[in-house]
């Protein structure tokens, strides 16, 4: 949405915008309600949501989150929240490219420094598994994108 308006305030400099250069607008009120109800859903549930994730990653894998001695439990639920609410965040304003600008192009980089994407894209499928109970249809439709995209940025190895 920032980034849509900041476009448009370029492009439509000293004229009115045509009505197809608003149409994202008229797309983003309609979506509104459902993007303020998930948000809500999102900040209420968050602690419940985190914890069945982890306990779902755990029932795949009892040492997931172990590294040779050291557990990082604590690390990985202080990342997830962190991508969770720039998420949530970025649910409200409709600005993917923010998103992946302000957070998760460089997040993907300390992923792969330490060779944990395939952790990390286990979290965000099961993020979207336990999901499911907690957002109805039209949330999902507006934010399930964003989780896509998590894991698209974050997930991604490098061949080189």
């Amino acid at each position: 949405m920032l980034t849509e308006l900041q476009r448009l305030s370029i492009e439509a400099d000293g004229r009115y915008a045509t009505p197809e250069e608003l149409e994202f607008l008229k797309s983003y009120l309609e979506t509104f309600r459902y993007r303020i109800s998930a948000y809500q859903k999102l900040q209420k549930y968050e602690p419940i949501i985190l914890q069945k994730i982890q306990n779902k990653l755990i029932k795949t894998n009892p040492q997931i989150f172990m590294k040779g001695s050291i557990d990082f439990t604590s690390k990985w639920r202080l990342d997830t929240i962190r991508v969770l609410r720039y998420s949530a965040m970025v649910l409200l304003i409709n600005d993917p490219d923010y998103l992946q600008e302000r957070l998760l192009t460089w997040f993907a980089t300390i992923l792969q420094a330490f060779k944990v994407q395939d952790i990390t894209e286990f979290t965000y499928q099961a993020m979207s598994d336990v999901l499911e109970d907690y957002l109805t249809p039209e949330e999902k439709n507006v934010f399930f994108p964003l989780i896509e995209l998590n894991i698209a940025i974050l997930c991604k190895k490098r061949t080189s």
